[in-house]
């Protein structure tokens, strides 16, 4: 008596195979969706930490050398403005004027001028307050926003906007040393801040100007 045997092992169907692909084609696409996600997140956060570094770090400079003026000459007591010029002890640096200018944050010593925020990124909004209470207590309010893109075309907002205000008093010292020439206070005139600089005991305009308005 003969046995046979069947030795046929089960195989994959048709079936089987197209529920394997469809099984692989929604894995991959969660896993590709993820990445995308994650990496979407990492340029949006390295955006916003970005734009608080840099307005930190510029308030944080702009604090120091507004505690060392020795008084404000714009805005005056009780007025606002979108440009603050302080009187500096050292002539090198007096006038130190701060302002907007082609969307960047700069201020200027003198007739040099110095930009405080990297190009891509967009400062408005600024606003000086002279809260004073008195001459012998000189204090200013600075507020700005800034600004930056989000480098993603699908982002639902397109930038990154961040505010940032200071209070801060002046430190005078009892004799005043700056403007041994007694130039004029700064001036907005046809849409330019122009400003007088002592050199060699005489008033001159400055080399450079800012707009205003």
């Amino acid at each position: 008596m003969s046995i046979f045997r069947d030795h046929r092992r089960p195989g994959t169907t048709l079936v089987e195979l197209l529920l394997f692909l469809a099984f692989f084609a929604i894995v991959g696409g969660t896993v590709v969706s993820i990445l995308f996600a994650t990496s979407d997140q990492r340029m949006r956060q390295q955006t916003i930490a970005s734009v608080e570094r840099t307005g930190l770090q510029a308030m944080q400079s702009l604090r120091w050398r507004i505690e060392h003026a020795e008084r404000i000459m714009d805005p005056l007591s009780g007025h606002s403005g979108s440009i603050l010029a302080l009187q500096m002890a050292s002539a090198s640096d007096d006038p130190l004027i701060i302002a907007a200018e082609s969307g960047s944050l700069v201020f200027v010593l003198r007739d040099t001028k110095k930009i405080l925020t990297p190009e891509g990124m967009a400062v408005s909004h600024v606003i000086v307050r002279n809260l004073s209470p008195s001459a012998a207590r000189p204090t200013i309010l600075l507020s700005f926003d800034l600004a930056e893109d989000f480098p993603l075309p699908s982002s639902p907002v397109p930038q990154y906007l961040q505010h940032f205000e200071m209070a801060v008093s002046l430190l005078p010292e009892d004799s005043p040393m700056g403007n041994e020439c007694g130039c004029d206070p700064p001036v907005c005139q046809s849409g330019i801040y122009q400003w007088q600089v002592c050199t060699a005991e005489e008033c001159v305009p400055a080399d450079t100007a800012l707009p205003c308005s």
